[in-house]
């Protein structure tokens, strides 16, 4: 959620290591500011090149970066406007909104980590 110059955001996951099929729960947390407001529910993807990307992530997990969005969406109707930034060397981030309403520009820091209880 945004409200004018702040927001925040939450999420859980979980990384798969293609190569050897291992699976890690993991939860996010992130921070906004900057420009926008809006409420959307959306999902992300990671994609990494390599798996010495794929380890720095799950062990150091911190990500910070700018994003822009223009998206309002109901299900199947409406249209989102993202596309994938570089977060990390061998790490890029895809956002698809599932549904909401949000215009936004903003300069954002997430922390993924392991989830403890879960692994």
């Amino acid at each position: 959620m945004k409200i004018l110059l702040a927001g925040s955001g939450k999420g859980e996951g979980v990384a798969v290591n293609n190569k050897t099929k291992e699976k890690t729960c993991m939860k996010m947390a992130e921070l906004q500011a900057g420009l926008g407001m809006g409420v959307k529910k959306s999902q992300q993807i990671g994609v990494f090149e390599n798996e010495s990307a794929l380890k720095k992530f799950m062990t150091s997990g911190w990500q910070s970066g700018g994003h822009a969005t223009a998206a309002a969406k109901t299900g199947d109707t409406g249209a989102s406007f993202e596309g994938a930034i570089a977060v990390a060397p061998g790490n890029w981030l895809f956002q698809l909104t599932d549904q909401g309403l949000a215009v936004e520009f903003t300069a954002k820091g997430s922390r993924y980590h392991a989830d403890d209880e879960l692994n």
